[in-house]
Formats: structure tokens, sequence, C-alpha cells
């Protein structure tokens, strides 16, 4: 992910020793949904929202880890808001590294698209089909992409190439959605308003 110096790795640790059970590719999804319809969605009601067990271990540890897991994420949120509101199209799918198995990383891709679906539902998104332009249809893809782990893989250059299509096609996706959402969304999750 550009723009930040943080990997893949260190968000998912800093999840698992806040017992949250999602990977870093689904928690930056549910960002990312969140942001494309959440006016003014700030850090700390994403991770009091993300962050919602603590782990069993005395106090002091759990403030410790608490508090070096939140920063971490702040990290991860602050650098995704920057990417999605920015015009020069830099933003990108918090995914695992090429040097992980395509396996691995079409797995994070179905979980990065369940958290955006999961997102975007938070965010108070009701009626996909009452989106403007092609909305209706990008998010018929990316619930097909989040089915994605359940393909059958030959891990050959062929998949590979078909991999980094999704990749890019979500990650524009993204995009087209942010710009489109503007006029939509709600000021904070569970507002009543809903996309009709």
């Amino acid at each position: 992910m550009s723009e930040i110096d943080i990997q893949y790795d260190e968000i998912n640790d800093a999840l698992k020793r806040m017992s949250v059970e999602q990977d870093a590719a689904e928690v930056h999804g549910t960002l990312c949904g969140l942001l494309c319809t959440v006016n003014g969605l700030t850090a700390p009601f994403w991770l009091d929202s993300t962050l919602t067990e603590t782990p069993e271990e005395d106090a002091y540890t759990v403030d410790a880890l608490a508090s070096e897991s939140r920063s971490i994420l702040t990290q991860l949120f602050t650098a995704t808001e920057k990417q999605l509101l920015a015009e020069d199209f830099t933003f990108e799918l918090f995914l695992p590294n090429d040097n992980s198995g395509l396996y691995a990383r079409v797995e994070a891709l179905s979980n990065w698209c369940q958290g955006f679906l999961f997102g975007l539902s938070k965010g108070g998104l009701t009626d996909p089909d009452g989106l403007p332009g092609e909305l209706p249809d990008i998010v018929k893809d990316i619930v097909e992409i989040s089915r994605a782990e359940s393909y059958e893989l030959d891990d050959d250059k062929q998949d590979e190439k078909d991999f980094m299509e999704l990749v890019e096609f979500v990650r524009v996706a993204v995009q087209l959605f942010v710009d489109e959402m503007k006029q939509f969304q709600v000021e904070q999750p569970g507002d009543d308003a809903g996309y009709h």
C-alpha cells in the first residue's frame, strides 16, 4: 500500500493481539466501504467498531497491546482515507504482497470484498439497486469476487494475470464508488438515512 510504511502482517498481528477474527484485507475492505458511505468517519469510531473484544490477559498487557494495535490501525485509517480522497488515483487494496502464494492472495481479495460489502451495509447502504450509474452492477461484481476463494486455481501465469485484473477492477471500482457516493453519504453509521 503506497504512502504508508505498514506491512500486511503487521496489521494482521495487531488484529490478532486484539482478538479480531477478520484479517487485514477484510478489515481494510470494511474501512473502505465505510469511507464510501459515511461523511466524517473518524479513526476512533472505526476502531471502536472494529475492536469489539479484548484479549483475556492482565490489564497492563491489554492496555499495552491495545495502545500499540490502535496506533498501527490508526495509521492504516489515515493512509487509506488520504488515498481514497486523493485525486491522483493512488488508492490500493491492502492485500498480501506478491511473495505470498496466489491462493493466499485470492483468499485475501475475497475477504477484502466481503469487508467492503459489510462496510457499505454498516454505513447505511440498504438498496444497492437504487444507487446511481454503474454502482449497482459494481456491487454485484464485488459480490461475485467475494466468492473468489472458492474458485479452482492452477497457480499458473493465467491465474496470476486474472487475479491482477480482478484487483485492478476492484481498485478502480472503489474509486468510482467514492466519487459517486459523495452526494449520498450519511454523517455516521446508524443514521436513519438510507440509500434509495
